[in-house]
């Protein structure tokens, strides 16, 4: 079924500035049990327009994925992944004159209405993620049609050049990745970017130090074989899209693996400690002496 959720405003810009995810993450278990691979998620919020309080749709995710987080995960341990092709974000400023209040008040869920509520009560009530009926999914799937697509969320630089960029020794290359006119960052982010380059090469000296060269997957040992390390860092959330600078967020991995994982939207689960595929393929780590599993 499809479920519906309540997003908080600032998290959404927020997830504008840093890079558009196509994810959501929840304590609630629902938002794993409630909804599968090709259903829908649902995400509205309320914002304060002239004194206000109204209503818009933020998101729709078509849930390609779902994982555990990690255990230090600030948001909760379920993660669902949208499918970038199909999901949209919306655009939702106070300009736009898209309420959808009324329309929120007469969709149908399981076990619930919300046509009793009012505009400060509304957005308490869905607190809870909820289970909407086919009927309720085709009214959002009407209304969405007239909305328009936030142009950001799909601007952001390609991940792996990003990541080589950041590994760079000169900033110039970083440059020439956050300055291409397709990159809709926020200059605050970007700046944070910058800084965050000598890090990011001193995590992956540690990450090659750690595990001496080797695949952490495949545990494939360049250094042994040929004499020289090819296994590259690769970021679990990707830094283009709001990930972390935390070596808790890295792997090292084989280059013929990292390829793979990129092209196929590969999606790592701390509870298996593993990458899940959408062909239903598993790739568990063999080598691991820095990431903790979440067990629920």
């Amino acid at each position: 079924m499809d479920l519906l959720a309540y997003w908080r405003y600032d998290n959404y810009l927020r997830d504008l500035d840093a890079g558009a995810g196509f994810h959501f993450n929840s304590n609630q278990s629902r938002l794993h049990t409630e909804i599968h691979i090709g259903e829908k998620l649902w995400l509205f919020t309320r914002v304060v327009n002239a004194g206000r309080n109204e209503y818009r749709l933020l998101a729709r995710l078509n849930v390609s994925a779902k994982t555990i987080n990690a255990p230090t995960y600030k948001y909760g341990p379920y993660r669902i992944w949208g499918d970038i092709r199909l999901s949209r974000y919306f655009r939702a400023n106070n300009d736009s004159k898209e309420d959808v209040f009324e329309l929120l008040r007469l969709l149908e869920f399981d076990g619930a209405s919300l046509q009793s509520k009012d505009r400060t009560s509304l957005a308490q009530a869905c607190q809870t993620i909820r289970v909407i009926r086919p009927s309720a999914s085709k009214l959002l799937e009407s209304f969405a049609e007239i909305l328009q697509d936030e142009p950001r969320a799909k601007a952001v630089p390609d991940e792996e050049k990003l990541e080589q960029a950041l590994y760079a020794p000169e900033l110039a290359s970083l440059n020439q990745v956050l300055e291409l006119p397709s990159v809709a960052y926020a200059e605050a982010h970007k700046q944070q970017l910058r800084q965050s380059q000598e890090r990011n090469r001193q995590l992956v000296l540690e990450l090659q130090e750690k595990y001496f060269g080797r695949c952490q997957v495949t545990g494939h040992d360049s250094p042994l074989l040929y004499g020289v390390p090819t296994a590259e860092a690769h970021h679990i959330v990707y830094r283009s899209r709001g990930g972390e600078d935390v070596l808790e967020n890295m792997v090292l991995l084989s280059p013929n693996l990292h390829r793979a994982i990129h092209s196929a939207e590969a999606h790592f689960d701390y509870n298996m400690l593993s990458f899940v595929f959408s062909n239903g393929r598993v790739e568990p780590l063999v080598l691991n002496r820095h990431l903790q599993r979440r067990t629920l």
